[in-house]
């Protein structure tokens, strides 16, 4: 047992200072100086934290954790002038994180929760506690205290748990490691007002291709290839009922048409049909700025400035539902130059809610 416990530990990042300083104390040096912040430390400071060695223990200490990678600030400060260390860079088997990488992962999760899925649920809890656990005291206290003055808006808030039993057997299918394998699946229609000729749920076998996270309609697809139809097909996750990974590896004779529905698909919706592109003229106090600042992450999108404070928006697409939800949000600000069949389907929508508000 403590054989099995020794090989763990040199299996495991750690400091190691040959025959001149002990690995323990380096770590005592890199974390004393870690706990300091940006006020620093000098080397009397660290002699009395390492129980009174001389002060060539402590440079020794510092001149191995920069061999090893290990980068410190280092000011003068006081009456009379010191030295002080700061961390800026850990060496290289240094474990710790930052409180501000630790923020980075918080908000990278939050925004990842709005896509309204709960697919990664327990592995981003999972990370969040493993990474919770790499910090150093003052950094975990930094972080609790930025964590407060943080949030992420939009996307939305989906309260449907996925069924794990489901989810695994669709990562399992998707996942083989000799390719993606056949997936049996139950999917329930997304209509609840109409009956299809085969019911509210019906049984398909598809091949899965691809796991999308859409924002735009606030969940996450399964992009999967239908032998029976010879097309693509988007499921929702949250809809499929039921999925069996099948031992029969999947067949997809041309990638081309997913690929296309992976890449310009907008809000889950996408059609096989030739892509075309698409100009919009966004104007109004705000939009201009705001599209410039923050283009969105529509396909092949650019956003150029023109006079008069307006700008073009150009992006393409292959269905007109996903565009004409997006070119809503502007309202009376957006024109949309092309296509003609997309300022049709525009017209006839806007017909229809003006009629409801008679």
């Amino acid at each position: 047992m403590a054989r099995a416990a020794s090989r763990k530990v040199l299996e495991s990042p750690r400091p190691d200072g040959g025959h001149l300083v002990k690995p323990e104390r380096l770590q005592v040096v890199l974390e004393a100086i870690r706990d300091a912040g940006e006020r620093g430390i000098t080397k009397e400071r660290l002699v009395r934290k390492l129980g009174g060695l001389a002060l060539r223990t402590v440079d020794r200490a510092v001149r191995i954790l920069e061999d090893q990678g290990a980068r410190f600030g280092k000011a003068r400060a006081g009456r009379p002038a010191v030295i002080h260390f700061t961390l800026e860079k850990g060496p290289d088997w240094d474990s710790k994180i930052t409180p501000h990488a630790r923020m980075a992962l918080e908000v990278a999760l939050m925004a990842l929760e709005g896509t309204a899925t709960e697919l990664w649920y327990d592995q981003l809890e999972g990370l969040r506690t493993l990474a919770d656990s790499h910090l150093s005291t003052r950094d975990r206290d930094l972080f609790r205290a930025l964590q407060a003055h943080v949030c992420v808006r939009g996307g939305a808030d989906d309260q449907q748990a996925l069924d794990t039993k489901m989810l695994t057997q669709v990562l399992l299918a998707l996942g083989h490691p000799e390719g993606p394998r056949e997936l049996e699946l139950t999917y329930k229609a997304a209509s609840t007002g109409r009956t299809s000729a085969r019911g509210s749920s019906w049984s398909s076998v598809v091949v899965p291709f691809t796991l999308t996270h859409d924002v735009f309609s606030g969940g996450a697809f399964l992009l999967a290839w239908d032998p029976t139809r010879q097309e693509p097909r988007h499921f929702r996750l949250a809809r499929i009922e039921a999925a069996k990974a099948l031992p029969k590896r999947g067949l997809i004779p041309d990638k081309r048409p997913l690929e296309q529905a992976r890449e310009l698909q907008i809000g889950g919706w996408y059609s096989a049909t030739v892509p075309f592109k698409i100009q919009v003229r966004v104007g109004g106090t705000n939009w201009p700025q705001a599209l410039l600042d923050a283009p969105p992450a529509l396909p092949g999108v650019t956003v150029r400035k023109e006079k008069g404070g307006t700008v073009l928006l150009t992006f393409q697409a292959t269905e007109l539902s996903g565009p004409t939800r997006f070119i809503l949000q502007f309202g009376a600000d957006a024109d949309v130059i092309e296509p003609k069949s997309l300022r049709a389907h525009l017209a006839k929508t806007l017909k229809a809610m003006a009629a409801k508000y008679r």
